[in-house]
């Protein structure tokens, strides 16, 4: 029961923090393109290894680049999201390395 607690506190704290990184843009605020919450993704990464989320953050990184001419696309806020879970972790580093995977095969 503990455990539930605590990974509900992390994520409550993580979207919080994400909430408040977007504030001044409202990147986070709203529903995405599906009419879902964006709350979903925040609450999704925050939730993920770092593994899992360099691999999130290099798939983003690819489709948000495939995407480029479609400014409203989900995978644009996606990325920023992404950056902003890696900053709130102190690990920027996830996101530099996701970014050199995905520009390397180019």
């Amino acid at each position: 029961m503990e455990t539930k607690v605590e990974i509900t506190d992390e994520v409550a704290n993580g979207v919080n923090a994400l909430l408040a990184a977007g504030e001044f843009s409202g990147k986070y605020k709203g529903n995405d393109n599906y009419g879902k919450p964006k709350t979903e993704y925040l609450k999704k990464i925050v939730l993920m290894t770092d593994e899992e989320l360099c691999k999130e953050c290099a798939s983003k990184i690819w489709l948000s680049a495939y995407a480029s001419n479609n400014p409203r696309s989900d995978y644009h806020w996606h990325c920023d999201c992404c950056y902003d879970e890696c900053k709130r972790r102190y690990k920027e580093d996830i996101y530099m390395k996701a970014h050199k995977s995905v520009t390397k095969g180019l």
